[in-house]
């Protein structure tokens, strides 16, 4: 809701109303706590009480039609392509000539590419007016599917710096707040990571890679993993047959927890091996922490700087992510203060009001591109994919 908040600010100083739709009141990914109801602007859910993985696909485009009627707005700001919500809203856009804008967090390493999908995933986007990026990798991406990179803007990948760094701030202000959380018991210094439990994180190879720092350092920094799902046992499982110490597990934390862990850590570790962006590494910068990314993460190309901001690895290759730990617990404490304040210098860049000030650039040169009608490739994609799929996870076969 964040960057909604600065988007609906920005917009009302200049005389246009935001409003906010979501396709369901819940998710299966994710157990954030409802942040509650009472926003500066008009929120509407068009299935409140339903979970967004369990609606059939046909009922989410119907029904998010019917809605887009009745709100009428000039711009629609969609989140991707790829799932029925959005491709709905998207052929609503263009059958009533109103301007369509691409948040787009892919990049072209995401997956392995074929032929045939990127085929189709090219007509998908090339009939959007506009984009909003991520950054660098994204808007690259969109010109390799043929999309006009003078109508592709920054950035729709921001979180709440000040709510992270202010967080951090009173953290190590007063470290004994917040003792009693999983794994900041100790004073000690510690490596931070914070992730879906799922395959696609390395986070085996974090493991293995961590208990090789060990062996080299003489007084080893800790790790916390912050975090749950499906690979969690088998997690816990290598810590104990490897006989890995130092590790806590300190499960899956809310929002408001986690400038504590930002700010009580000496360092923050992110080793997927696929992940469009990766807003952690906003927040950990945020926070003032040196940062040690997987090269394949997709904040990598713009927010770490090797050297100056944190360091990137190869995340296949357990010496490589070993060798960056040692280099960065050996630091002086100086030197990582001063590269974690070029990170929040870096990450300003990337703040809820320069989403708000690209979504207002993107709607704005999406005007002049927007009286288009749907392509004839278009319906045909959709007709398909809509005709073809009994659930939203079908959509998925074309990754992102």
């Amino acid at each position: 809701m964040t960057r909604l908040r600065a988007a609906h600010a920005f917009f009302a100083e200049r005389g246009v109303e935001v409003v906010a739709l979501e396709t369901a009141g819940d998710n299966a990914v994710y157990a954030w706590d409802d942040a509650g109801t009472a926003h500066a602007f008009e929120h509407v859910q068009v299935f409140p009480d339903a979970v967004f993985e369990a609606l059939p696909p046909r009922a989410i485009v119907d029904a998010v039609t019917a809605t887009l009627d009745r709100l009428d707005p000039g711009a629609v700001v969609i989140n991707s392509y790829s799932a029925p919500d959005a491709q709905a809203a998207l052929l609503w856009c263009r059958r009533n000539r109103r301007v369509a804008v691409c948040l787009m967090e892919s990049k072209a390493d995401d997956a392995d590419r074929t032929a045939a999908r990127e085929w189709v995933k090219a007509r998908l986007v090339r009939q959007f007016d506009a984009a909003l990026a991520g950054g660098t990798p994204q808007v690259a991406y969109l010109r390799q599917l043929g999309f006009p990179t003078e109508a592709a803007f920054l950035t729709c990948d921001a979180v709440d710096n000040d709510f992270f760094r202010l967080g951090a701030e009173a953290a190590r202000d007063a470290p004994e707040a917040v003792r009693h959380l999983p794994g900041l018991h100790s004073p000690e210094p510690f490596f931070l990571a914070s992730n879906r439990f799922v395959a696609r994180k390395n986070l085996d190879r974090l493991l293995r890679a961590y208990a090789r720092y060990r062996q080299r350092a003489a007084a080893p920094w800790r790790l916390v993993m912050l975090g749950d799902g499906d690979q969690r046992d088998a997690l816990e499982r290598i810590v104990a047959d490897d006989g890995i110490d130092g590790v806590t597990f300190a499960g899956f934390r809310q929002i408001a927890e986690l400038p504590a862990y930002y700010g009580l850590a000496s360092a923050f570790v992110h080793t997927a091996l696929v992940e469009q962006w990766g807003l952690v590494v906003n927040e950990a910068l945020a926070a003032g922490l040196p940062v040690i990314v997987s090269e394949r993460v997709g904040s990598a190309t713009d927010l770490v700087r090797d050297g100056e901001t944190g360091y990137t690895f190869d995340p296949t290759d357990l010496d490589a992510l070993a060798d960056r730990l040692v280099q960065v617990a050996a630091m002086p404490a100086e030197a990582r203060a001063a590269m974690g304040q070029r990170g929040q210098t870096v990450v300003e860049g990337w703040s809820p009001e320069q989403f708000a000030r690209g979504m207002w650039e993107a709607v704005s040169a999406g005007r002049a591109r927007s009286g288009r009608g749907p392509s004839l490739a278009l319906r045909a994609i959709l007709t398909a994919m809509w005709g073809l799929s009994r659930e939203v996870g079908s959509y998925y076969a074309i990754p992102e």
